[in-house]
C-alpha cells in the first residue's frame, strides 16, 4: 500500500489584520498543501508555510521547488514506515528541512486514516487532556499592546507573547512594562524579537525589566550572542530560530543555554523530528512548544496533535492558526479555541481534518507513481 499520487497546492493564506514582527509584516503568505493519495484511494494531508522571507533560510516558493524532487523520491514508499520516508528524502536533498515536513506531516495523516487512529494516539496519546496555546500581541504602542493583552486574557488565554524588536529599544521596554502591568496572575509573558536585538540592547532591555516575571524568547540572531549574553539575564532563555535540529538542541540543553524552546515543526522537518525533540524535551524537563512559522488548518491540527502528548508543566502551547487567518480548509472541524486550550479536530482519524480539495485551487504540480 504505496503512495501513489502527490498534488500539490499553493494556498494564499489572508490574515484577519497585519502580523507585526521585528524584520517583517504578515499579509498574504502562500502556503504550500499536499494531497498524498495511496493505491486504496485514502487521502493524507500536509503543510507548509513560511510568514515572511525573512528570519529563516527558506521561503515558500523555495519548498514547491524543493518538492520537484522530493515528490518523485517518496511516491511508492509506505506512509506508516516514516523513517524509512525520511532516509530517503535526506538521501535525495541535503537540508530543505521545510519541503520535507510538508511530505511528512501528509505521511502521518494517511497513516492515521490507513490505521483507522488519530495522529496524536500515533505520537503517544493525549496527556493532560486539553492542549496549552498562546496568542501573539503584535508591536505597536504600550497602549495598543496593553489594550491586546487585556482583551486576550478576558478570552481566556494565559500564555501571551509579545513581539519586539526592530525598533527603538525604549519603545520596546514601554511595551513591556504595560503589557506587564495589566498581566493577571497565572498569565505567562514571553517577549520574542525574533532574532531584532544585538547583544547589549537584549542585556540593557533584561536590566530594565529585571522585576518582570517573562521569558526572553531568541532576542539576538545567532547561538554565539545567545551565549554571549545568557550570564548577563535575569530571565530565561527561550531558543526559536537557533533550534534548527536534534543535535542542535541537545547541546543546547546540555550546555544550559536554553531555558526552553520555541520549536517549529517545518524547521525540524516534519513531525518525526519534532516527535523525537518532545521525547528529548520531556526527558531533561525543558519546556518547549508545538509551533510552526506559519500556515492554515493542516499546520494547525499537526501542532495540536503534537501539543496535546506534551506534560502541561512543560508545555510552551501549540501554536493555533484559526485566530489569525480569514480562509479555512475544514470548517467545522479544524482545531478551535475554546477557554484558552485547543481543541483537537474531531472530524475522524489522521489529523482530524475532512478537506473537499476543491477549496484548495487547483494543483500548481503533480506526481503519479510509473
Amino acid at each position: 500500500m504505496g503512495i501513489e499520487e502527490i498534488r500539490v497546492y499553493a494556498v494564499p493564506l489572508p490574515a484577519v489584520v497585519t502580523y507585526n514582527m521585528s524584520s517583517s509584516k504578515v499579509a498574504t503568505p502562500m502556503s504550500t498543501v499536499v494531497a498524498m493519495e495511496d493505491d486504496a484511494g485514502r487521502v493524507g494531508f500536509g503543510e507548509v508555510c513560511l510568514a515572511s522571507h525573512h528570519a529563516q533560510p527558506a521561503n515558500n516558493d523555495g519548498v514547491r521547488n524543493t518538492l520537484e524532487i522530493l515528490a518523485p523520491v517518496v511516491l511508492g514508499l509506505d506512509p506508516v514506515n516514516t523513517a524509512t520516508l525520511n532516509t530517503a528524502m535526506h538521501a535525495a536533498v541535503d537540508g530543505n528541512n521545510e519541503a520535507k515536513a510538508v511530505l511528512d506531516i501528509a505521511c502521518w495523516d494517511l497513516a492515521g486514516k490507513r490505521l483507522d487512529t488519530p495522529v496524536v494516539d500515533l505520537l503517544g496519546g493525549v496527556v493532560d487532556g486539553s492542549g496549552m496555546t498562546y496568542h501573539v500581541v503584535g508591536i505597536g504602542s504600550p497602549e495598543y499592546a496593553a489594550a491586546e493583552a487585556e482583551r486576550l486574557q478576558v478570552e481566556g488565554i494565559t500564555r501571551l507573547q509579545l513581539k519586539a524588536g526592530g525598533r527603538p529599544i525604549h519603545e520596546d521596554i514601554g511595551s513591556i512594562h504595560a503589557v506587564a502591568e495589566v498581566c493577571r496572575p497565572g498569565t505567562d509573558l514571553a517577549v520574542d524579537t525574533n532574532r531584532g536585538w544585538s547583544t547589549v540592547e537584549a542585556i540593557q532591555v533584561s536590566n530594565a525589566c529585571a522585576g518582570i516575571r517573562m521569558s526572553m524568547e531568541q532576542p539576538c540572531a545567532t547561538e554565539a550572542e545567545l551565549r554571549i549574553i545568557k550570564p548577563q539575564l535575569h530571565h530565561p532563555l527561550v531558543v526559536d530560530e537557533n533550534a534548527t535540529d536534534l543535535r542542535t538542541i541537545a547541546r543546547m540543553i546540555s550546555t544550559g543555554l536554553a531555558d526552553g524552546f520555541g520549536l517549529k515543526i517545518s524547521r525540524l522537518g516534519g513531525l518525526s523530528t519534532m516527535r523525537a525533540v518532545r521525547d528529548l524535551c520531556m526527558a531533561a524537563s525543558v519546556p518547549m512548544s508545538a509551533d510552526d512559522a506559519w500556515g492554515g488548518d493542516v499546520v494547525a491540527a499537526a501542532g495540536a496533535a503534537l501539543g496535546a502528548t506534551l506534560l502541561s508543566q512543560l508545555s510552551r502551547g501549540a501554536w493555533l492558526s484559526h485566530p489569525y487567518h480569514q480562509v479555512h480548509y475544514d470548517e467545522g472541524n479544524g482545531p478551535r479555541l475554546e477557554n484558552g486550550a485547543v481543541t483537537l479536530p474531531a472530524g475522524g482519524p489522521g489529523l482530524g481534518l475532512v478537506i473537499d480539495e476543491t477549496v484548495l485551487g487547483e494543483p500548481v504540480a503533480g506526481y503519479t507513481r510509473g
